[in-house]
């Protein structure tokens, strides 16, 4: 075996499994990426994995390693706290609009 912890290697797996299907979706005119960093070249595949999807993934791991339901509410509410704080800087103070 790998050694590798299950959870590590199924968030690995869909990971992969997840970037295959967007760059196929890529490459057949279906998914157009805006930026010119996250493209089919192979840093632009890494950035794909590591910051669209697997980040998420381990979101998902560090959830259900929590012991208490206490703990896995206040690690999901914290997520959403900080989405919802980023997003009242960049369209309240910093003016992006997206």
């Amino acid at each position: 075996m790998l050694g590798i912890p299950e959870r590590w290697f199924w968030a690995l797996a869909y990971t992969a499994f997840c970037v295959f299907v967007e760059v196929l979706l890529n490459l057949g005119g279906h998914l157009i990426w805006e930026y010119p960093w996250w493209n089919r070249s192979a840093q632009g595949v890494i950035l794909i994995f590591l910051f669209g999807y697997f980040h998420f993934y381990v979101a998902c791991i560090v959830t259900l390693s929590l012991r208490t339901l206490r703990a896995k509410a206040i690690f999901v509410g914290s997520l959403y706290a900080i989405a919802v704080a980023a997003n009242a800087v960049a369209l309240g103070h910093l003016g992006w609009v997206y």
